[in-house]
């Protein structure tokens, strides 16, 4: 499934356009609650994947909560497709590094762990 360029960039402002198409080095997307950056990281992978043709393999989506990611899939599932967005790698911070301590695992065994560690958080701790 491949969206027009024209497509993509239906509903964007001038500086998310902008953004979305800009492919010459890293950008950076300052911007505060509900001005649509989770939108334009999307569709920027996209445009990436479509037009840039860059393989969805080697793209990474990093958000701060699970809705994030959660929402950033959904909407590049619409985009480029499902086959395609499952080869992404998007989730937050804490599962994008959980994952990669998951699969490096073999360089874990010298701290005495492996692959089947459990991650605490505050709730799990007692005093």
């Amino acid at each position: 499934m491949t969206i027009e360029q024209t497509e993509l960039l239906v509903g964007l402002n001038e500086p998310q356009k902008r953004a979305v198409t800009t492919t010459d080095g890293p950008l950076l997307i300052l911007a505060g609650p509900g001005s649509g950056k989770t939108r334009v990281i999307t569709h920027r992978m996209a445009y990436l994947v479509q037009h840039e043709h860059i393989s969805p393999w080697r793209i990474l989506g990093v958000t701060f909560t699970n809705k994030a990611a959660k929402e950033m899939r959904e909407r590049l599932e619409r985009l480029v497709g499902v086959n395609e967005s499952k080869e992404m790698t998007i989730g937050t911070f804490h599962a994008i590094c959980a994952r990669v301590l998951r699969i490096e695992a073999d360089h874990l065994a010298p701290l005495g762990l492996n692959k089947s560690f459990v991650i605490l958080d505050t709730d799990d701790q007692t005093v």
